[in-house]
């Protein structure tokens, strides 16, 4: 089976939030991070080789610097490891660059996280689906084989309540956060793992061209810190004072 994991490439600790040019999303991080619900998403393909066999390709799209993910998915366990370089925050644009790529891959199954950390969308795994033209199944809890060119998978609804479907391959499986748990990946292995060189695709290797990555409809307008509606205070004195201060702030909530 071939199984393409689409990993995406969030910031880590990051700074100096803007909005820049109008609707374009700019901050300052010093390093990237593969997202956590795309990295559970590695976790089950690397089950699912050793279930059934074949190789896992680990997708990803971005600039050079997303590559770190990549190494870290080959560290993981990832057969080949391949870089879309193209920038796209809008989340369709994001669906259409991932279908084209997978497309031109070719895969039995394609799982992808639930969300991704910085947008919380939800969107480019089922739009990627529609783009392809394949079944789906979202929130995905376990996978198993179902006879030679199908699965069955277990997803969530929602209230504590779950359904099994089957779904004739290829299909895209949206997998939810602690289908697997994470391992470790030593240092070791890491540094290993940089020297696969990734394949590199650019938008005309998989028939695009810039002008499909226009956003059409979502566009940042602004970008605020938390609001602090409220905080703890410490209140400090005797035991007489203290009990003084909270029947005065009991009677001002009334």
């Amino acid at each position: 089976m071939k199984i393409v994991v689409c990993c995406k490439a969030v910031p880590g600790a990051v700074t100096e939030v803007a909005v820049a040019q109008g609707n374009v999303l700019s901050y300052r991080s010093q390093f990237q991070s593969m997202n956590e619900c795309d990295e559970y998403a590695m976790e089950e393909a690397i089950v699912l080789k050793r279930q059934m066999g074949g190789e896992i390709i680990a997708l990803t799209m971005g600039g050079i610097t997303t590559q770190d993910i990549l190494f870290t998915a080959a560290a993981k366990g990832a057969d080949k490891i391949v870089r879309v370089d193209a920038q796209a925050q809008d989340p369709r644009a994001a669906s259409i660059v991932l279908a084209a790529a997978l497309k031109t891959l070719g895969a039995d199954l394609i799982l992808t996280g639930t969300q991704s950390r910085d947008s919380l969308s939800s969107f480019v795994g089922v739009a990627t689906a529609q783009q392809l033209d394949i079944p789906f199944a979202f929130a995905v809890t376990a996978i198993e084989k179902d006879g030679d060119n199908s699965i069955k998978v277990r997803k969530e609804l929602g209230g504590g309540r779950s359904a099994d479907v089957r779904l004739p391959l290829p299909a895209l499986v949206c997998i939810q956060t602690g289908i697997q748990p994470l391992n470790y990946v030593p240092p070791a292995r890491l540094m290993r793992a940089r020297q696969q060189r990734p394949t590199s695709l650019s938008l005309a290797d998989i028939g695009l061209t810039q002008d499909d990555l226009a956003s059409k409809g979502y566009r940042i307008a602004s970008v605020a810190p938390p609001v602090r509606t409220g905080q703890a205070t410490m209140i400090e004195g005797t035991p007489a004072e203290i009990v003084s201060t909270l029947l005065a702030k009991m009677k001002e909530v009334r």
